[in-house]
């Protein structure tokens, strides 16, 4: 199956197709060192130029955040987990978003534990763009621990996004239980 993937790097977004050959986006990025993509579409974050390629070959060290598009992965796999807001910099990027751990486990000690990707739920990706501040709301996204620069447990989206007004969904719902 292709997935049309949005991979955010240093100096520019890519948008393409990608093969998923694993049963879930976080394990196809964690299990290769690079990823074989059709239709590429190089956007800069300097100028916003584009430059297309039919095809193109990008190193896992160079993926910052690939925004998932498309199925979730395998429903069976999942398990009950705690949601825990959190937000974090990686490169020209900011996150804030919620990390699933399983109850109990700290979530910056499982976070330093996981393999290099680790997935991030109802998120906003924020960066600029020429001038310009882009904030995305994105269902899921995938983060490569190993660029992040820092993380920690965000109560107040405002922190992570100062001086821009965070609107909160009115019509969002809360899917955590108490396991006390």
């Amino acid at each position: 199956m292709q997935l049309n993937i949005v991979a955010y790097a240093a100096d520019c977004r890519v948008l393409g197709r990608l093969e998923l050959e694993a049963e879930r986006i976080s394990d196809l990025l964690n299990d290769a060192q690079s990823y074989e993509l059709s239709d590429a579409v190089f956007e800069s974050l300097e100028d916003g130029h584009r430059v297309e390629m039919p095809e193109f070959t990008i190193a896992a060290e160079d993926v910052h955040v690939v925004e998932v598009v498309g199925p979730r992965g395998d429903p069976g796999r999942r398990v009950r987990t705690r949601l825990h807001r959190m937000q974090l910099r990686i490169g020209p990027y900011l996150v804030a978003g919620h990390l699933h751990m399983l109850p109990g486990v700290d979530p910056l000690a499982g976070f330093l534990r996981r393999g290099r990707f680790v997935a991030l739920t109802e998120t906003t990706l924020a960066y600029q763009a020429g001038r310009e501040t882009i904030l995305r709301d994105v269902d899921a996204i995938v983060v490569n621990r190993d660029l992040v620069e820092w993380i920690q447990p965000a109560t107040d989206e405002s922190t992570a996004f100062p001086n821009i007004p965070i609107r909160i969904d009115p019509r969002a719902k809360e899917f955590t239980w108490d396991l006390a």
